[in-house]
């Protein structure tokens, strides 16, 4: 049986979500003055109306303690070109005391910081946060967005980065 061969059901989801394609995003927030980022691909929308999207972020992450305590976060959806922020904001490579000096940002209506290139940015308010064993699920209410067109979006796909095989253009008549 599959389950035997992976052990514990966490690790067969973990196993099994490598096979899932997903897009990522920076998700950014502030507060009094300071700023905080983390990759995730761990994003979805869950509703157009009221329009509100999830994040879930460990416990431990600044990121979340942030958005918590700010009550607001962006997302800016990488472009494929973007490797280099999405390893930035994920820790991988060389640390970085301040990683918002390594990017160019703007803001929208929140004030939490967006970065320049994504191909979609959105501004979000907390709308609630569930508190799970290890992680925050973060639900935002979108109040600003800027959707860019300048590519193909960042994928993330068996531990690895991927990349659509033909240009994609965002069809909003649906």
């Amino acid at each position: 049986m599959e389950t035997e061969k992976f052990g514990a059901n966490g690790k067969l989801l973990k196993v099994a979500m490598r096979s899932w394609v997903s897009g990522v995003a920076v998700v950014t927030s502030s507060c009094l003055g300071a700023q905080a980022g983390t990759t995730v691909s761990s994003f979805t929308s869950l509703s157009l109306d009221p329009p509100l999207v999830l994040v879930n972020l460990a416990l431990e992450n600044p990121t979340q303690t942030m958005i918590a305590q700010s009550g607001h976060f962006a997302l800016t959806l990488l472009c494929a070109d973007q490797r280099e922020v999405s390893n930035l904001f994920a820790g991988f490579g060389k640390r970085v005391g301040d990683k918002f000096k390594l990017v160019d940002t703007f803001t929208l209506k929140t004030g939490s910081p967006l970065i320049r290139g994504g191909i979609a940015h959105l501004d979000c308010r907390v709308h609630h946060i569930c508190q799970m064993p290890k992680s925050a699920v973060i639900i935002g209410e979108v109040v600003a967005g800027r959707i860019e067109e300048n590519g193909n979006p960042l994928l993330y796909f068996n531990r690895n980065y991927a990349e659509l095989c033909q240009p994609g253009k965002i069809n909003d008549s649906d």
